[in-house]
């Protein structure tokens, strides 16, 4: 009796200890937090339609929720696209739900080796996505043009990489920046 009353022991602190290193990764606020959202998608009306899947929304204290964003990427940092990624987010979350979203959250970063890393990051404000969102539809018809990004990697992937090729200087300036 005293060895099945032992095994059951031991198998649940195996179970705990296998649950604190799942968790070990989460931020003090969001260990006790209750999954709100997990790959959902948000439409948001207002000057701007506005779609964006949530990675993860975790409800704080039962009312604010607080936005996750995974990645996997040799570099163990947050990217400003991840800021504009969670910020849409956000924005469309609210405006579906009308739920009270934190100006902050967490990108995720899972490197090579496995080891998970949280990092906190600022959103972005409602009116300052809408001006994203502006600017890329004035960009696609034309009326504005595109600025260079600061590192040349950006470009690459950039559909308007060609026109912006032939603005680029010589000397300590790598890009001519575009005015709007």
């Amino acid at each position: 009796m005293a060895v099945l009353v032992l095994a059951a022991f031991l198998g649940w602190l195996l179970l705990q200890w296998r649950r604190r290193g799942e968790k070990a990764w989460m931020p003090l606020e969001l260990r006790r937090a209750t999954l709100a959202y997990a790959e959902k998608l948000f439409r948001g009306v207002g000057p701007v339609a506005l779609t964006a899947k949530v990675d993860r929304a975790y409800r704080v204290e039962g009312k604010t929720l607080i936005l996750v964003e995974l990645k996997t990427r040799r570099s163990n940092r947050p990217y400003h696209s991840d800021v504009i990624e969670l910020s849409a987010q956000r924005v469309a979350l609210m405006r579906q739900t009308g739920d009270e979203v934190a100006l902050h959250g967490y990108v995720v970063v899972r490197t090579e080796d496995g080891n998970r890393t949280a990092h906190r990051v600022s959103l972005l404000s409602p009116a300052e996505v809408d001006a994203l969102i502006d600017r890329r539809a004035a960009i696609l018809d034309g009326s504005i043009q595109p600025r260079l990004a600061c590192a040349s990697k950006l470009c690459n992937q950039c559909g308007f990489e060609k026109k912006c090729t032939s603005r680029r200087v010589e000397g300590n300036q790598a890009y001519k920046r575009w005015t709007t």
